[in-house]
């Protein structure tokens, strides 16, 4: 991967619950290690369950907290155990595989879902949170395949399209993370993180297509146009493809938009600089 350019996280995944182990919101997460590190983390949100739930910054539902006994005293050793003791029990399996993933046991997490699955084959929300439980093992082949579960039997959830998006894109399957990602824009037309990541795949596959890529994150920012991540892809490449003038533009409206991100502000005018020195691409 190009480790200058960044990928959102489209979006946050609806099933049901909030998982507390993935960022808290995926447009202010720290999308900018090692200058773009990919840092796809989808959160779930528990208001796909009850749309009476408040939800605050980053999808977090407000009010009272959970009542069930194993959310009041967290023992993650107890749940993985109980967990395990009660493979047939299929509410067991949901409850204990989110506190664990809240607990940041995703591969213990994911066991309870595979066994949830397997009790109750048509539920939608646990195939595609056993899909992100893979993708965030980065198993790509297998979050891809219980994602298709999924969408076979929820098509008209975004967010399991998004779910396939990204883990094709974390494949390097741009073809089919793009196709994937049209497909949550013709129901969500204006989310500006999905169509960051569309324009990403144009510029990351093999010949690029830097223009395509430009015309995408052009589209995100007249939805959003102070958004950092779009911002700083959108630099990085005008930088790489020596399009400087129009990079030095970007540049400082990404810095307007994200005076906090001074390391990766500087990285940017450090690459600029370069470039305006030697007149070539600046090595990754």
């Amino acid at each position: 991967m190009n480790k200058s350019l960044i990928v959102i996280g489209s979006s946050c995944l609806v099933v049901g619950f909030f998982v507390g182990f993935a960022y808290t919101n995926s447009r202010n997460r720290d999308y900018i290690k090692e200058q773009g590190e990919k840092a796809r983390a989808e959160a779930f949100s528990a208001a796909g369950s009850n749309p009476n739930v408040p939800v605050g910054d980053g999808g977090v539902p407000q009010g009272t907290p959970p009542s069930d006994t194993i959310h009041q005293s967290p023992n993650v050793d107890t749940a993985i155990k109980e967990a395990a003791a009660n493979r047939g029990d299929y509410e067991k399996q949901k409850t204990l595989g989110e506190f664990l993933a809240q607990n940041g046991k995703i591969p213990e997490a994911r066991e309870c879902f595979e066994a949830a699955v397997k009790l109750k084959p048509d539920d939608w929300r646990s195939t595609a949170i056993l899909g992100f439980m893979f993708y965030q093992e980065r198993k790509y082949p297998e979050a891809i395949t219980r994602y298709e579960q999924a969408y076979k039997l929820k098509a008209d959830e975004p967010q399991i399209i998004v779910g396939l998006g990204n883990a094709h894109f974390d494949a390097e399957h741009w073809e089919d993370a793009a196709k994937w990602y049209e497909k949550v824009l013709a129901i969500t037309p204006s989310d500006v993180n999905v169509i960051t990541d569309l324009g990403l795949t144009y510029y990351k596959r093999k010949p690029q297509q830097t223009p395509k890529a430009i015309e995408y994150f052009k589209k995100a920012l007249t939805v959003e146009p102070n958004h950092p991540q779009t911002l700083f892809n959108y630099a990085n490449v005008l930088i790489e493809t020596n399009q400087t003038e129009q990079a030095k533009e970007i540049v400082a409206r990404f810095e307007k938009a994200a005076p906090q991100q001074v390391q990766e502000v500087a990285a940017l005018k450090q690459k600029l600089a370069q470039t305006n020195t030697s007149g070539n691409i600046p090595s990754h």
